[in-house]
């Protein structure tokens, strides 16, 4: 009678380390959307990506160097501070939306970059794989159809233009890994919603593609609350395992997550 309990505690405790067991907690529900990219695939950075932030307003560079750190720390791939780069007022000329262009390429086997030219008085070529436009409204609509490179939904930059929300992201890829994208926030918004995006764009920038409304686990939830990002770092570190690869199933994460501590 004890070994039949003993086997049946056994397979208990195996049952609730399974993402289908009984204990499979709300979490990985809300882990399930935030990292399904198409079709029940993943998709992730095989190679670190360089961050460029363009901006026309003073900017907090201490936010992106903490979210850089913890972006380091989960994923262990050795992504540099971004580089920050001033459109200043009195630097601009009416040929940025002429002849401002925006071109990404193959760098080497598997690696891609993106070429951007800021036409200017003085113009300035920047290569990355993200962009962060941190710029007034008339320079972030240009810089969105300048950059709406491939295939993508266009509904996110419409609320951004609109002024529906301060922040998005967006990022492509192909069979090997995610390859470059872009990220506006508003440089108006208040302090603490700044942060917020800067922290959530990056890192979702990263391969957790979606939010999941109104969760009580992530900070990828819609909601301003300041949550502890433990479960964040799982679910990226998660992502980032070694065994995983772009266009893996996102069971494969949700198991290697659930054993995460």
């Amino acid at each position: 009678m004890c070994r039949v309990l003993s086997v049946l505690v056994a397979a208990v405790a195996a049952l609730s380390m399974s993402i289908g067991g009984s204990a499979a907690a709300d979490d990985l529900e809300d882990a399930r959307i935030i990292v399904a990219a198409k079709s029940n695939t993943v998709k992730k950075w095989h190679y670190p990506p360089r961050f460029v932030v363009v901006h026309d307003q003073p900017v907090d560079q201490g936010a992106f160097q903490d979210v850089t750190d913890f972006i380091v720390s989960a994923t262990g791939l050795p992504i540099q501070p971004p580089t920050f780069v001033n459109i200043a007022e009195d630097t601009f000329d009416p040929r940025f939306y002429t002849a401002s262009r925006y071109n990404p390429r193959r760098t080497e086997a598997g690696q891609m970059t993106s070429d951007l030219l800021i036409a200017q008085k003085e113009d300035v070529q920047l290569s990355a794989n993200v962009f962060v436009f941190m710029v007034s409204p008339h320079l972030a609509s240009h810089f969105i159809a300048l950059t709406s490179y491939g295939r993508f939904s266009g509904s996110l930059t419409r609320g951004y233009v609109q002024g529906n929300g301060p922040c998005y992201f967006k990022v492509l890829s192909n069979g090997d890994s995610i390859q470059f994208g872009t990220i506006l926030i508003a440089p108006d918004a208040e302090d603490n919603i700044r942060r917020h995006c800067i922290y959530e764009e990056m890192v979702q920038a990263m391969g957790l593609m979606n939010d999941a409304q109104d969760s009580s686990y992530f900070t990828f939830d819609n909601l301003l609350d300041n949550k502890p990002r433990d479960y964040d770092r799982r679910l990226l570190a998660a992502l980032y395992d070694p065994r995983i690869r772009n266009g893996d199933e996102v069971d494969d994460v949700l198991n290697i997550y659930a054993n995460l501590q």
